[in-house]
């Protein structure tokens, strides 16, 4: 904004704005002494008198006269505009000052405006001595506009509104970023603050040592002391609205308790927008959809080993008509039960909590679950109202995890130096 401030004025003052230039001449009106006791007196009198000169200067009978005599275009008021009478402070000098965009007239009406005043002064207050001290000059460059004053005036303004409006936004602005105030407004923990990771979606793979994946294994830690007396060991991961990455937090998730030696089964149970066969590229089908419409079918021959080890995958399969009937169903009652027997760890991939009911459907059937906010996207409204309705079906809510956090926010920078990784 102050760039723009500037090069707009700047671009203004020099090609739309037609300079203007100034001349100016000095007359002295002083009165007759008659006796050298007088002098103080004539001197006092003659400063009161110089604001009634001004005026006699800038009448219409002086200026009639200027235009007459140079045979002026100008009207009586456009010349009004042009002449400033300005006495000099505490002296009997008057500055008589004329602006115009052609220099040499601009000199020219100054001088003019002077002897047609000394001329008619005479007339007008009987006085005799009045003198010109310095005649105007055709002026060497342009009064106005003042190009370098005005940029850096835009330039200040400018500056002064980019404050502003960052304060504003900032103050308008009720998106999740700042983890201690989201923590304490909705008084639940924030155990996990995950950096953006552009490009990247099993980034606990691919760059084990980035701070992401660093991210992930301290959330591993919180989860796995958050209950002491009553281990978490299945897992929702639900966001509160669409596309926070849900989905990227719980496929990592998953990857990293693996990695520590637990054998994990991830579930897609997101049976209207699935994503973890695309993430570990295997076949969406069968899957959970599969399972629990087909009676035939049992986990072994559905589930799919993936690349990560002790990583198991339960895709989504088939997306089916109603998937919130069939999360529901006695079938996924039992097969959760079942999972969570096999498992050291089951993640429960689900849909965002707001837009439909899957994910407090899914709740029910686990330990805990983890909400997902993503960083300057869900507002602190939708963060409570998916926390809300969470809590009205008795869920255990583990944590909060702040995705996709700048890496430019101060909870990376030590992970970042650290792991020597580069900026992004």
């Amino acid at each position: 904004m102050p760039v723009f401030a500037a090069l707009a004025s700047g671009l203004i003052s020099i090609y739309l704005i037609t300079p203007q230039y100034s001349a100016s001449t000095t007359l002295i009106v002083s009165r007759q002494f008659a006796t050298h006791e007088d002098i103080y007196r004539d001197v006092q009198l003659s400063r009161e008198l110089v604001d009634t000169y001004r005026e006699i200067m800038s009448s219409q009978r002086v200026l009639r006269l200027v235009i007459a005599n140079r045979g002026l275009s100008y009207s009586v008021d456009e010349m009004q505009e042009k002449i400033d009478v300005q006495p000099v402070r505490d002296t009997e000098l008057i500055n008589v000052g004329v602006t115009d965009s052609d220099p040499v007239l601009a000199r020219d009406i100054a001088n003019e405006t002077a002897w047609v005043f000394k001329e008619q002064v005479v007339e007008i207050m009987d006085i005799e001595n009045v003198s010109v001290v310095d005649e105007a000059v055709e002026p060497g460059g342009p009064s106005s506009p003042r190009v370098r004053l005005n940029i850096a005036v835009a330039f200040v303004v400018g500056l002064m509104g980019a404050f502003g409006l960052a304060f504003l936004i900032e103050y308008l602005d009720r998106t999740v970023k700042n983890p201690d105030e989201i923590q304490e407004l909705l008084k639940v923990p924030v155990i996990g603050v995950v950096p953006r990771a552009d490009g990247e979606d099993l980034f606990v793979k691919s760059s084990p040592r980035s701070p992401p994946a660093e991210a992930f294994r301290t959330l591993r830690t919180n989860i796995q002391y958050s209950r002491v007396d009553r281990p978490v060991k299945s897992i929702v991961v639900a966001g509160a609205n669409p596309q926070c990455g849900k989905s990227t937090v719980a496929a990592n998730l998953a990857a990293t308790l693996a990695g520590s030696g637990f054998s994990v089964l991830l579930i897609d149970a997101d049976l209207r927008r699935p994503m973890q066969h695309r993430f570990f590229e295997i076949d969406s089908e069968p899957g959970l959809s599969s399972l629990i419409f087909n009676s035939e079918l049992d986990l072994e021959s559905t589930a799919k080993k993936s690349e990560v080890d002790r990583l198991t995958i339960l895709t989504s399969g088939p997306v089916p008509p109603y998937p919130a009937e069939m999360l529901a169903s006695e079938r996924m009652e039992g097969l959760a039960a079942e999972v969570a027997h096999k498992y050291d760890y089951v993640v429960y991939d689900s849909p965002p909590i707001l837009a439909v009911t899957d994910a407090a459907l899914l709740s029910r059937l686990t330990d805990g679950t983890l909400l997902v906010l993503d960083y300057g996207r869900v507002t602190r409204d939708e963060a409570a109202g998916a926390l809300e309705q969470l809590y009205k079906v008795q869920t255990d809510v583990i944590g909060l995890i702040i995705n996709s956090m700048p890496y430019s926010k101060s909870y990376y920078n030590g992970y970042q130096y650290y792991y020597g990784e580069k900026k992004k």
